[in-house]
């Protein structure tokens, strides 16, 4: 059966039971091994401990916003305002992983708890799937009781299984896993990455996933999160197909690798065009964050460099416009290659400067990850480690400034926590764009960024 095409990429174009049988034991803590950060003395910002507290603090609310406790749920990913409040308590998965994650990234107690429950909420949607075949949905509502648990059926149009959504719900249990031991988070992530491999690998060379079931084009990102799974398992669980399967996977990415540019593709069109129309950030900063290769670190260049955008208070349609004496700027990363040329292909309503929050977390993680010393980094800057805290910093300033006023299950959020998806509404050059609604997953890329972990590896640390 044919997929349908709509992808978590893809909702801001839309404009608008019983317990759960076999879970995991709620909070299985007293087993879990929490991560031992070393000190940061590279940290020239003294405010950092203090925004990292706010955004698990925003995390938290909106995780607490339905139910509390041990109660199992999901996370709504945005504030009630996106999409002109016509996606209710909508839990993207991919969201929720990366929550689930950010959680692992601090490992306290508290956190290892929630992480667990995020567990739980996946592999309670993975075992009532109608499909039964280890497929998780792009989203499922929040805000729903389905007898004792949060994770019911969601709109419609995200009912689709893309295989980054599946994947990134694999990666976030098999990380669970690796952090507690409950053997039920890595037979989930088995399941799932067993259903990616059985119903969209290509057979036909450079290899690789396709987008979905019965699609026909192929995803760099995808594939690079599939690649991150199927190299997890193959350690985790002593099988050696999975890491063949992990570099079948990497074979396609690095087919998209285009030398001159020192940058991938986005991907295919079809089982062998490649789409070379608009290029974004995350096929750039994820590839080095999984493949840790410095033949690919190139790509790092190119984003820090071709996607740069600054953002401010005066800008044209920007997202500071609820308080017009307000001064605000922040520099960070725009979506993709086409995102500033939003107001020349037509859309008036975007602010062509506008910075993709959620992608400014993932070249910090990537910065961090490679760390190339000031005396080889590129003319006009002083070393990754010195970019990835200016970033950081720029991102505090939008989480002080940006997300007044929302608020999550009609609740208000609290002013100065959490980090909208974009600093003004965004164009991203594929036909939808982003908005400043505080958001789970600019949020929980921003912990992770600042932490200094990477989620494509298993453990967390590069």
């Amino acid at each position: 059966m044919r997929e349908p095409t709509v992808s978590r990429r893809r909702l801001m174009q839309m404009g608008l039971g019983t317990a759960a049988a076999g879970l995991a034991a709620t909070a299985p803590v007293p087993q879990a091994r929490a991560l031992q950060a070393s000190p940061d003395t590279e940290n020239p910002d003294p405010g950092l401990a203090a925004s990292i507290r706010g955004a698990y603090a925003f995390l938290n609310q909106m995780m607490d916003s339905y139910a509390t406790g041990s109660t199992v749920r999901m996370i709504q990913s945005y504030s009630d305002q996106i999409a002109g409040g016509t996606f209710a308590s909508t839990a993207f998965v991919y969201d929720n992983a990366v929550a689930l994650l950010a959680y692992l990234a601090r490992g306290r107690g508290d956190d290892l708890q929630r992480a667990v429950i995020l567990g739980n909420a996946l592999l309670y949607a993975q075992q009532n799937d109608p499909a039964a075949d280890g497929r998780f949905r792009q989203a499922y509502y929040a805000g729903v009781n389905n007898g004792g648990v949060y994770v019911a059926t969601g709109l419609p149009y995200f009912q689709g299984s893309a295989v980054g959504d599946v994947a990134w719900a694999g990666i976030a249990l098999a990380q669970l896993y690796a952090r507690t031991g409950v053997p039920a988070f890595l037979q989930a992530a088995v399941k799932a990455a067993t259903f990616i491999d059985v119903t969209t690998k290509d057979p036909n060379a450079p290899g690789g996933f396709f987008f979905g079931n019965g699609q026909t084009n192929k995803s760099t990102e995808h594939n690079i999160d599939c690649y991150a799974l199927f190299s997890m398992l193959a350690r985790l669980t002593g099988n050696a197909t999975w890491q063949t399967e992990a570099n079948y996977a990497k074979a396609f990415v690095e087919a998209m690798f285009d030398a001159p540019s020192g940058h991938f593709w986005t991907g295919t069109s079809d089982p062998t065009n490649i789409f070379y129309n608009n290029s974004p950030e995350d096929v750039n900063t994820w590839s080095y964050l999984a493949f840790q290769d410095p033949a690919y670190a190139s790509s790092v260049d190119w984003v820090k460099t071709n996607l740069a955008t600054t953002d401010t208070s005066f800008a044209y349609n920007n997202g500071w416009a609820y308080n017009t004496g307000l001064k605000a700027r922040v520099s960070g990363m725009t979506f993709a290659s086409l995102s500033k040329l939003g107001t020349v292909l037509g859309d008036t309503t975007v602010d062509a400067d506008a910075v993709w929050l959620e992608g400014t977390g993932h070249l910090i993680a990537a910065l961090f990850s490679r760390r190339l010393p000031p005396g080889q980094d590129m003319p006009g800057f002083h070393g990754d480690v010195a970019l990835a805290y200016s970033l950081l910093e720029s991102c505090q300033i939008a989480q002080s400034t940006l997300g007044a006023g929302q608020t999550v299950a009609g609740k208000p959020l609290v002013q100065g926590q959490g980090l909208t998806a974009s600093t003004s509404i965004l164009n991203t050059g594929f036909g939808f764009n982003y908005f400043p609604c505080l958001h789970i997953g600019a949020t929980g890329w921003y912990l992770i960024g600042a932490q200094q972990n990477n989620p494509l590896i298993l453990g967390g640390r590069g």
